[in-house]
């Protein structure tokens, strides 16, 4: 299968979604897109075969499954758009695409589409994980807590909430949630498991020895299960049993890398080097985050006489330490501001997300949140600074584009206004007041009959909108007046 550009698919969706002629547009949408397919986005003959003969939401869900299952999430993102585009109404095809935008790295999108109240599970968890890696912390716990009031036995939202305070070293706040939750649900497994998971992220070996030797003996092959008991297995020094429960966890599921990095440090331990440098490598190649992968594997490569490989990942080890450390300071300095917030010490505030950025230059939305408290300083200068950083670590960052046009547009700055805008509707062609601020920044720059064709696209997304009919009468007269 080939899926259509960005641009022309996007144009498709809306007439069907916004037009009276829904059915007609539809039809036209999907007949374009079967037309005018990127290249680069071509499923197996199987999936082809059944879009062409039935492009139907079905089809376009199978597809986007196996685009998002074979790493190829921005194709995943067209195809799920395509399934909407069919069933409109369906939560399981916008699932699909908010967690193909989330591994395409668009969590702004995401953030944009999927807003509270939500009645849908998973996308609950699509939305606080959005926020989770946007680094939204405090909007992610949020989401999920008033998710949970919907869903208190649920083990997804629990589970997701127990990793975020592990994430944030609130070690205590995890086991809480995670033994409610046991409380709430007596003997349930996939309960239990989030306990004992819990007990082990957070050091509490002792007590979760023999939970996770009971709950193994329940389901033997579970790979999760696995390794965790291997990883304990390891930690009190007996490798061999620990060896072979992660061996069965590395075989059962060959793409965690938790396991191939667990495996790794016990057979470095029982001086299988060769072995190790496989685990070890296969692990950061499948993405593991800990240092002491890069650290353990320059150990093997020098016992295996690889000295100059060995001296790079020394290397790369010692620039993890510093980006984790970067990183680190980046988190605790912005969960200072947001706390500095809540007690409205703003200017403070604006002092901690600067110290943030600069640990974090690459993180558009920490730039961001610290614009918005700049912006509420009346800081202008500094507000287009952390916007302009905003952007420049992340191009599509939509919230950012429109941000800096709404100044460009104050400052008089029309044409520049209108850029970012046009940008803006580009991105996120369902919004009324991108449309609405676009045709403002046209009409200020006597471009009426343009200024019209956008207020007329604001009013088409929202026909009550206030200001869009406004300027749609002013835009009239002034047009009348020719």
């Amino acid at each position: 299968m080939r899926l259509p550009g960005h641009k022309r698919f996007v144009c498709c969706v809306c007439g069907a979604r916004e037009c009276a002629l829904r059915g007609l547009m539809l039809a036209a949408c999907l007949a374009v897109s079967l037309s005018t397919f990127a290249e680069t986005c071509i499923g197996p003959p199987a999936l082809e075969a059944g879009i062409h003969d039935h492009p139907s939401g079905e089809a376009y869900a199978a597809m986007g499954n196996w685009f998002a299952e074979n790493s190829k999430p921005d194709c995943a993102v067209q195809a799920y758009q395509l399934w909407l585009a069919i069933e409109p109404a369906s939560t399981k095809a916008l699932d699909g695409l908010a967690r193909a935008l989330i591994a395409a790295g668009d969590y702004d999108t995401v953030i944009r589409r999927l807003q509270p109240p939500l009645r849908d599970e998973s996308l609950i968890l699509d939305l606080a994980l959005a926020y989770r890696k946007a680094e939204m912390f405090s909007d992610s716990a949020r989401v999920l807590t008033e998710g949970l009031k919907s869903y208190p036995y649920s083990d997804g939202l629990t589970a997701a909430l127990v990793s975020l305070e592990v994430h944030q070293s609130h070690f205590d706040a995890a086991q809480k949630l995670a033994n409610e939750l046991v409380q709430r649900k007596p003997n349930d497994f996939e309960a239990e498991r989030i306990q004992f998971r819990t007990l082990v992220i957070s050091g509490d070996y002792f007590d979760a020895a023999p939970m996770g030797q009971r709950l193994l003996a329940k389901a033997p092959h579970d790979a999760d299960l696995l390794n965790l008991n291997g990883l304990l297995e390891h930690k009190a020094g007996d490798n061999s049993a620990a060896r072979k429960h992660l061996e069965e966890a590395v075989t059962l599921n060959p793409n965690d890398y938790n396991s191939r990095m667990n495996l790794g440090l016990v057979l470095v331990q029982l001086n299988d080097a060769a072995g190790a440098k496989v685990q070890l490598e296969k692990a950061i190649e499948l993405g593991v985050r800990e240092p002491q992968a890069r650290f353990e594997l320059a150990k093997v490569l020098r016992t295996l006489g690889e000295t100059e490989e060995a001296q790079k990942q020394l290397e790369l080890f010692q620039q993890k330490l510093k980006d984790d450390a970067d990183q680190s300071l980046a988190v605790m300095k912005a969960t200072q501001a947001e706390e500095a917030i809540k007690d409205g010490e703003k200017t403070k505030a604006a002092n901690l997300y600067r110290e943030a950025c600069a640990a974090q230059p690459e993180d558009a939305a920490l730039a961001y949140r610290w614009s918005l408290v700049l912006s509420d300083l009346g800081d202008t200068a500094g507000e287009r600074a952390a916007l302009e950083q905003a952007i420049k670590a992340n191009p599509k960052f939509v919230q950012a584009q429109y941000a800096l046009g709404y100044l460009e547009f104050h400052a008089g700055e029309n044409a520049a206004a209108e850029q970012q805008f046009r940008i803006t509707v580009k991105a996120a062609p369902d919004s009324a007041r991108a449309w609405l601020s676009l045709a403002a920044a046209l009409a200020a720059e006597g471009r009426i009959q343009e200024a019209q064709e956008a207020v007329a696209s604001a009013l088409k997304l929202d026909p009550t909108n206030a200001g869009a009919r406004e300027l749609s009468k002013k835009l009239a007269e002034t047009s009348g007046q020719r």
